[in-house]
């Protein structure tokens, strides 16, 4: 009978070892959730805010907007990344939600500046992406 209970505590102990020398590996977020966002400072934010208001006019005066157009345009995007914020916080952001709210957002802009022009805009927010992109290694 001994010779059972000091086999049963041996291999509970081998088992119970084995369990603790497991590597602890971050858990990967669940297949199409977003990635973790990095932490920024406050500075930085405002710096990102800031360049990101620069290529916003940029790209407006690029495509040739007159100044209601720019207001309107201005205020489709805020109205647009405060209900993603707003579903962010909530919890509730999925994919099939956010292709749906950009597909309305790139309809309303169309709306608001004309097809050419919004094809111009497009294209110089994607030259200032690619640009941002090229020095963002390098620092």
């Amino acid at each position: 009978m001994k010779k059972i209970l000091v086999t049963i505590l041996a291999i509970s102990a081998i088992g119970f070892a084995a369990n603790a020398q497991q590597p602890t590996t971050p858990a990967a977020p669940p297949q199409g959730a977003p990635a973790a966002r990095p932490k920024m400072s406050k500075e930085q934010r405002e710096e990102m805010k800031k360049q990101r208001e620069e290529e916003l006019a940029k790209a407006m005066t690029a495509a040739g907007l007159t100044d209601a157009q720019k207001a309107d345009t201005k205020a489709a995007i805020d109205s647009l990344d405060m209900k993603k914020k707003e579903m962010r916080k909530e919890g509730t952001f999925s994919e099939d939600q956010k292709k749906m709210m950009e597909k309305e957002h790139k309809e309303k802009l169309i709306k608001v500046m004309g097809e050419e022009k919004y094809k111009k805009f497009r294209e110089a927010q994607k030259a200032a992406k690619e640009a941002r992109e090229k020095l963002a290694p390098q620092q």
